[in-house]
């Protein structure tokens, strides 16, 4: 009997010690209580890293994408500097684009423009301007030089001008602007248009 009764109490003992006594009530109102206050700093880093993130999202709006091959960035922003240019009305005597690494940045290319334009109106010029501030993709001014065409007696304007586009590999597109950062034309196999 007395074996019966020692194999009956080693089987309940375990229930004995998971039994709601106040002590362990208190223990897991305290665990409670610290993992709440932990989940409250978790929550408000996300807040701060998201904003973080949508700032950077916002900044990465204006660049280019080039998918695997960074030569295409190059005709990329050639073609649409050709659109800026037809929708100021203006026809170029020359327009150049190289592309250029940068040194420091593994996901980021510049793809510098030289445009060359002779008798043009300062009508013109401002309008090529205009086109180019609107421009939904980034275009920065490195150098623009405007002259007369003649000291003695002007009557048009040569610019001689520098611009520079920079683009985001399309891993850190993907990242920074979501998955579906490819745009549709290119994902249609037809070369991405911008």
């Amino acid at each position: 009997m007395v074996v019966i009764g020692l194999l009956v109490v080693r089987q309940h003992a375990g229930i004995v010690k998971t039994l709601p006594t106040m002590s362990r009530i208190n223990a897991e109102t305290r665990n409670l209580e610290s993992m709440a206050t932990d989940l409250q700093v978790m929550q408000k880093q996300n807040q701060e890293w998201n904003a973080e993130f949508a700032a950077l999202q916002e900044l990465a709006q204006p660049f280019w994408v080039f998918g695997t091959q960074r030569a295409i960035v190059e005709q990329e922003v050639t073609k649409e500097f050709g659109k800026i240019l037809r929708a100021a009305q203006v026809v170029p005597q020359k327009v150049e684009s190289q592309r250029n690494k940068l040194p420091s940045f593994n996901h980021v290319v510049e793809v510098e423009i030289r445009l060359d334009l002779r008798g043009v109106s300062m009508q013109e010029v401002s309008r090529l301007f205009q086109e180019v501030e609107k421009s939904r993709r980034k275009l920065i001014w490195s150098y623009c030089k405007i002259e007369p065409d003649n000291p003695r007696t002007p009557t048009s304007v040569n610019v001689s001008a520098r611009l520079k586009a920079f683009a985001l590999s399309q891993e850190s597109a993907d990242f920074l602007l979501g998955e579906n950062s490819e745009l549709p034309a290119r994902a249609a196999g037809k070369g991405k248009t911008l």
